[in-house]
C-alpha cells in the first residue's frame, strides 16, 4: 500500500503559477457561491457585535463606555466607541435577541 504525502510547497507554488500565468482566472472557484449579503458582511466583524451589546448597555442599562468595556471583556473603552461609531444603529431590541442572533450565526459558521 503506498502513502500518498500531500506537498503544501508544491502545491503553493502551483497556485501561485496560476495565478502568474493567468491572473484573470481563479484557480479555485467555488460556482455555487452567491453574492454575499449585507447581512452577513455585519455579522462576520467582531465590531458590529460589540456595538450591538453596547447600545443596549448605555442605551437601556444605563452603563457608561468604560463599564461596556468591563462587561464585554474588551482591552479599552475606545474600542467600544470605535464599535458604535462604526455600526451608529442598533439593529436588535434586547439583549437576548442579540445572544439569540450571534448562536445562530455562530452555529451557521460551524463555531461551537
Amino acid at each position: 500500500m503506498t502513502k500518498s504525502v500531500f506537498n503544501l510547497q508544491a502545491a503553493l507554488d502551483k497556485l501561485h503559477e496560476e495565478d502568474w500565468l493567468h491572473p484573470e482566472e481563479k484557480t479555485f472557484r467555488n460556482t455555487g457561491q452567491v453574492e454575499e449579503s449585507e447581512k452577513d458582511r455585519k455579522y462576520r466583524q467582531k465590531s458590529y457585535w460589540i456595538a450591538q451589546f453596547s447600545h443596549l448597555l448605555i442605551n437601556q442599562f444605563h452603563q457608561s463606555h468604560r463599564a461596556c468595556a468591563r462587561i464585554l471583556k474588551q482591552p479599552s473603552h475606545k474600542s467600544i466607541t470605535r464599535a458604535m461609531a462604526r455600526f451608529p444603529e442598533c439593529d436588535f431590541s434586547n439583549l437576548s435577541e442579540v445572544k439569540s442572533a450571534l448562536t445562530i450565526y455562530s452555529q451557521e459558521q460551524g463555531v461551537r
